[in-house]
């Protein structure tokens, strides 16, 4: 498809216009019980438009640009009987400029994933009784024309997420993701990650009810600032399902604890040079010093909040990229050494809120719960659930490690850098 088609064909009909072609190659192997069982490639190419019409918006994607000639008419003539979009101000009227992104990827893009993987199972065999997982590389290319800015840029990463049980099916999980060949030694070594956590793995019980303090793992900490930063969208604010809801300048956290959306971070997959109306992006503190800093914002949500925008249109909600925590200057084995009576959570999943002004959840977690007795740990756990608010938790963040993760999984992760994070009086219960 070509955007200067797509563009001139609906720009006329409308007040404003902004397409986005997007074309992506996806390279998929999975394996279970020691074995590849699935490779795929995925080849996609599709365009998202959005229109602005006498105060009525409306956004779709196309395929195929043959059907814009049919699509068209129908979509003004639907769009005559909506009702008008108030929130909308405009496309960001102001012509931009972008950064050129420092992208050092040939080795990552020579890997062979098939070797890769399988030379990772014969290395684990011997130690665990099973492993599964999945290994992606992707490469993106992005478009962008508005009636006011055109851009282009492209990704090109690699995710890698693997599960690993002994022989009681005792599980262990381990993720990275990565854009830079900087990380190509620790993506080698991901099996020593894996049998390091292993190593942990002793007197297997279910866990008990109580407050405990918590070490998260970068995987698990990562699941909570995944479901926390959303919610700083001036969109989620304004509708009231945010915990940032009239928190504007307000201490939240520890001021141990600094919460970005950094898009500008190129050694991670999900980076970005411009938004979905071309507003450049920025690095952007949400919580800073545990201090609500920064709401997320397109152009119209930023002139309705008399700010700039933070460039992270979603034309009609705006939504972070990929999420950085600031590391401390701890080490992680004098954060274990130094716990009284707590645990270690290596990963979450399952996280469900029931109030989301005052961000009250429970969570599930997995692949890794060790408990921790006068600075050993001493058993592992499972059948337990983290019954909590993030408000308590980040208020009680007591210590954070200088090593940081580059991680992605599933839908419970977005790509995010996170550092290992200590916790105060965490509320578990069971979850069985």
């Amino acid at each position: 498809m070509e955007i200067e088609n797509i563009y001139n064909r609906v720009e006329k009909s409308v007040d404003q216009a902004a397409v986005k072609l997007s074309k992506s190659k996806v390279t998929q192997i999975r394996f279970s019980n020691n074995l590849i069982d699935i490779s795929n490639e995925w080849n996609e190419e599709y365009a998202s438009v959005f229109l602005a019409l006498d105060g009525r918006t409306f956004t779709f994607d196309l395929k195929n640009e043959r059907d814009i000639e049919k699509i068209v008419p129908r979509l003004l003539s639907s769009m005559k009987k909506i009702e008008k979009n108030s929130d909308f101000i405009s496309l960001n009227d102001k012509s931009n400029a972008y950064r050129r992104k420092g992208m050092r990827d040939g080795k990552l893009r020579e890997m062979e994933g098939h070797e890769f993987v399988d030379e990772f199972i014969d290395r684990l065999k011997p130690f665990v009784k099973r492993i599964g997982g999945v290994f992606y590389k992707k490469e993106l290319e992005d478009e962008i024309l508005t009636p006011f800015n055109r851009g282009s840029e492209r990704q090109f990463g690699v995710e890698f997420v693997t599960r690993a049980f002994d022989d009681k099916d005792y599980p262990v999980q381990t993720s990275i993701t990565t854009s830079t060949d900087d990380d190509l030694q620790i993506l080698m070594k991901q099996d020593d990650d894996v049998l390091n956590l292993m190593r942990h793995v002793k007197n297997i019980k279910d866990g008990s009810e109580g407050k405990y303090d918590v070490i998260f793992s970068p995987l698990c900490f990562a699941s909570l600032v995944s479901y926390t930063i959303p919610m700083a969208s001036a969109f989620q604010i304004d509708s009231g399902m945010s915990m940032f809801t009239d928190r504007m300048g307000e201490r939240i956290g520890s001021s141990l604890f600094t919460l970005y959306d950094d898009p500008t971070d190129d050694t991670m997959f999900n980076s970005k040079t411009f938004d979905d109306e071309g507003s450049p992006t920025k690095k952007t503190p949400v919580i800073e010093k545990g201090v609500v800093k920064n709401f997320l914002h397109n152009f119209s949500t930023a002139s309705k909040y008399g700010v700039t925008t933070t460039g992270n249109a979603g034309i009609v909600s705006p939504g972070p990229w990929q999420i950085s925590v600031e590391p401390g200057n701890e080490e992680v084995d004098d954060m274990i050494s130094s716990t009284k009576k707590g645990l270690l959570i290596n990963n979450t999943w399952y996280t469900r809120f029931q109030d989301y002004r005052e961000g009250i959840l429970s969570t599930i977690p997995r692949d890794g719960i060790f408990y921790i007795e006068n600075g050993e740990i001493v058993e592992s756990w499972g059948g337990i659930r983290i019954s909590d608010s993030l408000l308590h938790i980040y208020k009680n963040i007591e210590g954070i490690s200088r090593k940081t993760e580059k991680v992605k999984w599933w839908d419970e992760t977005m790509h995010t850098k996170s550092p290992f994070v200590a916790v105060a009086d965490v509320n578990i219960s069971r979850s069985k």
